[in-house]
């Protein structure tokens, strides 16, 4: 059976698709990408999948042998507000220590691989790009890796300490013992920080756009409130099912909102003067 599937891989990751459509456009000189027939593309689709498959593959497994320190990783926040996880957390199904060790080697597997994911969505859409867009692409995962990791950071050592400890002593009010499973708990945990790593990709996205003169700052201002509210509502869709959670998420998530549209007007003013530079270079030229 092994050597089947090690066969099939080889032929997989080595069969091409006929070539029925005319040659390959080169790039034009406007800084447009070049242009490929539609089985090319298809081709490079397929062995970009492929490729993101494989390092998704070896990510899981190198997780899946660190998964009792992952599990240790994320216990850390309930150990800062006083509670020892080894006797707090509880296993209550025969499978649950399996299925939460495959639990988190998928989700870390995603983020160790997600350099080469990236590398291999950047080498199939890099082509199609404008220069300018080009000039864009390495930036843009650069601050979004830098962003997503601030905003995980922040809500591990910030907002998850200070929602299990407001949790618990809820509980405590209620007159009820809080005992929560280590399945409950690492779901919390997760969600909680990719929710928080996603949504601090928002104001990159927001200045590419100004960057690109897709939008404009004087419209991201005057959408300060459709902003706030959108901050609002994301939160309550991404943030776990509780009200002190989204409260958590959302008071960031407004702050982060005010802090692009400064960023906005700044990248504007960059940019325009960028293009009367060029624009006085052409007409000396002329």
């Amino acid at each position: 059976m092994l050597k089947w599937l090690i066969r099939y891989g080889a032929w997989w990751g080595a069969k091409k698709l006929p070539d029925v459509s005319p040659p390959t456009e080169p790039a034009s000189e406007d800084g447009e990408g070049e242009t490929k027939p539609f089985l090319e593309h298809l081709e490079d689709l397929r062995r970009t999948l492929f490729k993101i498959a494989g390092a998704l593959f070896v990510g899981f497994n190198v997780c899946l042998i660190f998964a009792n320190k992952l599990l240790f990783f994320l216990e850390k926040p309930l150990d800062r507000v006083g509670i020892p996880p080894e006797t707090f957390l509880q296993s209550l199904n025969v499978s649950d220590s399996f299925v939460l060790s495959m639990q988190l080697a998928f989700y870390c597997g995603i983020l160790v691989a997600s350099p080469l994911i990236f590398y291999f969505i950047g080498q199939f859409i890099l082509p199609a790009l404008k220069h300018k867009e080009r000039a864009l692409m390495v930036p843009a995962f650069a601050w979004g890796a830098v962003l997503f990791i601030t905003g995980a950071a922040a809500c591990y050592y910030l907002i998850v300490p200070r929602t299990l400890w407001m949790f618990i002593e809820y509980s405590k009010w209620m007159k009820i013992k809080p005992q929560w499973t280590v399945t409950s708990y690492i779901e919390f945990v997760t969600q909680f920080m990719l929710s928080c790593g996603i949504t601090f990709e928002v104001p990159l996205v927001i200045l590419i756009l100004v960057r690109l003169g897709v939008v404009s700052a004087a419209t991201v201002a005057h959408g300060r409130k459709v902003m706030i509210a959108s901050a609002v509502i994301l939160a309550a869709l991404l943030a776990p099912a509780d009200p002190l959670s989204m409260v958590y998420m959302a008071i960031p998530l407004v702050g982060i909102c005010e802090i692009t549209i400064w960023l906005a007007k700044i990248v504007e003013y960059r940019r325009n003067k960028r293009l009367a530079k060029q624009r006085a270079a052409e007409n000396r030229d002329a």
